[in-house]
């Protein structure tokens, strides 16, 4: 716009950080939180007037030159006010932090670049951006003053950042380049210095620009602008309400009190629609400022009215002073605070290239500089309605190559991974020499539309490396997210392993659960009918194994089983076990019956002869299946010998039958037959034995999970 409009600038500026100030003052919450004019910010607009003011036809609706692009600039705003305010208030705070971090940081980059391009010409006193070329080529004479006074204040501004003061850098900066300028007027001509701002209207100029605003919407020129004029509107309302987000979470500590997103963004988008109205500049949230105004001893929202009143007195004290800054001394300042407001994520990703051992992490870094460099160059050079589009874009694209990584994370077999059910050494030798004809499949990451390629090649491991494999038990425990593009693929997997008759067992899948009543409303009812839907990966495996022992006649058999197939009676004769038989109740169950409850105060031990019983544990209304036993097995040992309550239930899997004996049985034997009650513990020792190795085995197969 010219060095004419600097003045109009700075009255912005002032109209926004009042404005910010007195709507936090009235809307805000807790924990205090200072508002300022934003480098960033005032650079997306600028790249937008630079937009408008290049098409030629521009000025028919909206009043001509630097006016009508204030109007435009106002609209912008406007729009972004208008933005936040419905994002607060319709509680959708953290959407906003769901935009790619890479398009944000190119968007940062751009915006600050495109302030730099623009004030270089200032730094050298030449006419504009277009004489840049010819200032380098040295066709166009450079001011060496102006040039001297720029490097000056940007070197003072540099300085002072590293000696943090309560004063602003940016304001020692600017004052110190101007005393400088004013020490040089003692021996060279103020035209040879180069221009300064001029003279500024006393106070703020609050001038209510509805009307104008009005008739710029309703013109031809609104209408041939519209779609850089939105864009515009909603990227200063992204960065700026995540800027303002991570300003507040920054200073939470200061005060010792949460913040509310949602009413931080009302606040900011109604500090935006205030100042949209009276010509102001966008504002955002500012820790530095939180910070001093903390230390100074602020704590509630009336340092935001103070800070209000002393902007205002100091705009009709400091108005000629300010008036006699050289253009060039603002440059410098402004040049050194735009590349300092570049993203420092950024900065980060370009050391971390040469420091990434890893190719994988090599290659993440180069995929996120990519995406950065994209959208700043886009920005730069083009407009922010290209940038926003194709950022976007290239973030989706980046996103589904990284989701379409290896879906499979480790493929096992019932060699290697057994169920908790215990079993009869028979079927446990079966299951060790026939186990590769059950695999399980870990998978992981999401399965959506973009998981095309990933679930393929799940498709052609099943389909061709796991042919041996009679039961696949896929694991979808690590599956972060479901769609119906991911539901239909996996109905496409059942639909081969069926073809070949294989069978496709699915876990963990809670009954009842949301991601088990998607499956079947998006059409996988064929393994839920079939019940091949589990709740656990061990009930499936339990399942599967249970399946393929049936399929090899080596399970065990439905019928009930005498006491000596119970290694608790091994080395005992018949007298001593017809004896134990005597002594014992019998006990029958159907199928779902509770054997025993986690309050029920009987105890002793349980012999099982007939049928299968599970251990479950139930937490949150949630059902644990920790272990299952076959018929020969022994149960109820533990509180029986460390006398505690028993923290879990049994329950029958199928009509089973029990053999009871009860402590005071026990206690019987213990003191009229301590022979028989030794080989009884002696046996019941190396059974819990057994256990444990076994548990430990298990143990050690996991320690890769």
């Amino acid at each position: 716009m010219g060095a004419a409009w600097v003045t109009a600038g700075i009255s912005a500026a002032f109209v926004a950080a009042v404005a910010a100030a007195i709507v936090a003052a009235l809307l805000g919450g807790t924990p205090l939180h200072m508002n300022s004019p934003k480098t960033t910010h005032a650079a997306i607009l600028s790249g937008l007037i630079a937009s408008v003011a290049a098409d030629p036809s521009f000025g028919s609706g909206s009043g001509s030159g630097g006016a009508g692009l204030v109007v435009v600039a106002s609209t912008a705003l406007l729009v972004s006010g208008v933005v936040q305010s419905f994002l607060g208030a319709s509680r959708l705070g953290l959407l906003v932090k769901f935009v790619p971090y890479p398009v944000l940081a190119g968007f940062i980059n751009g915006f600050a670049i495109q302030i730099i391009l623009n004030q270089l010409p200032r730094a050298l006193a030449i006419d504009g951006p277009q004489e840049l070329l010819r200032a380098l080529n040295g066709t166009v004479p450079v001011n060496w003053w102006a040039v001297g006074f720029a490097l000056g204040s940007g070197g003072l501004v540099i300085l002072a950042k590293k000696r943090s003061g309560p004063v602003p850098a940016a304001l020692i900066g600017l004052f110190g380049g101007t005393a400088l300028q004013m020490l040089c007027l003692r021996l060279v001509p103020q035209e040879d210095l180069g221009a300064t701002i001029g003279a500024l209207p006393p106070g703020i100029p609050l001038i209510l620009r509805t009307t104008d605003i009005l008739n710029f919407v309703t013109s031809a020129d609104f209408r041939n602008h519209a779609a850089v004029i939105l864009a515009t509107g909603i990227t200063i309302a992204l960065v700026s309400s995540i800027q303002s987000l991570l300003s507040i979470s920054s200073t939470e500590q200061l005060f010792g009190a949460r913040h509310n997103s949602n009413r931080e963004l009302v606040v900011q988008g109604a500090s935006n629609i205030v100042a949209a109205l009276f010509g102001g500049a966008p504002s955002g949230g500012s820790p530095n400022i939180t910070r001093i105004v903390h230390t100074s001893g602020g704590r509630t929202q009336l340092a935001n009215l103070a800070y209000a009143c002393t902007l205002l007195a100091l705009s009709y004290r400091l108005n000629r002073l300010v008036g006699q800054i050289p253009l060039s001394v603002m440059a410098g300042v402004v040049i050194v605070t735009s590349a300092e407001a570049m993203d420092k994520w950024t900065h980060q990703l370009l050391l971390g290239v040469g420091y990434a051992g890893h190719s994988s992490t090599r290659w993440e870094i180069f995929l996120n500089l990519a995406l950065v460099f994209v959208v700043t160059a886009l920005v730069v050079f083009t407009s922010v309605l290209i940038a926003l589009g194709v950022g976007f874009a290239a973030a989706l694209i980046a996103f589904i190559y990284r989701s379409n990584a290896q879906m499979i994370r480790r493929i096992q077999h019932a060699t290697q991974l057994r169920s908790r059910t215990e079993r009869s050494g028979a079927a446990l030798e079966a299951l060790a020499q026939h186990g590769r004809r059950i695999a399980i499949v870990e998978l992981d990451g999401p399965l959506f539309f973009g998981s095309a390629e990933r679930v393929e090649r799940v498709e052609r491991v099943v389909g061709d490396e796991l042919s041996g494999s009679d039961w696949v038990l896929l694991d979808l425990r690590r599956i972060s997210h479901f769609d119906s593009s991911g539901v239909l693929m996996l109905k496409r997997l059942d639909e081969l392993l069926v073809r070949s008759g294989r069978r496709l067992f699915l876990a963990p899948l809670l009954a009842g659960g949301l991601r088990r009543k998607f499956l079947e409303e998006w059409g996988l009812t064929k393994p839920e009918a079939e019940l091949r839907v589990f709740d656990s990966t061990d009930a499936a495996l339990s399942q599967a194994e249970d399946e393929l022992l049936d399929k090899l006649a080596a399970q065990e058999c439905d019928e009930e089983i005498d006491l000596a197939a119970f290694p608790l009676t091994q080395d005992m004769s018949d007298d001593e076990r017809a004896l134990l038989m005597s002594l014992a109740t019998r006990r029958s169950f159907a199928a779902g019956g509770v054997v025993l409850g986690r309050e029920d105060p009987r105890g002793g031990l349980l012999l099982l002869t007939r049928g299968r019983l599970s251990v479950l544990w139930e937490k949150d209304g949630k059902v644990l299946r920790t272990a299952s036993y076959r018929a020969g097995m022994t149960l109820g040992e533990i509180p029986l010998m460390l006398e505690r309550q028993r923290l879990l239930k049994l329950v029958a899997d199928t009509p089973a039958v029990l053999l009871e004996l009860s402590q005071d049985t026990l206690e019987h034997l213990r003191t009229t037959m301590p022979g028989l009650d030794a080989k009884l513990m002696r046996n019941l020792s190396i059974e819990i034995s057994d256990r444990l190795c076994d548990l430990l085995e298990t143990v050690r197969d996991l320690e890769g999970d």
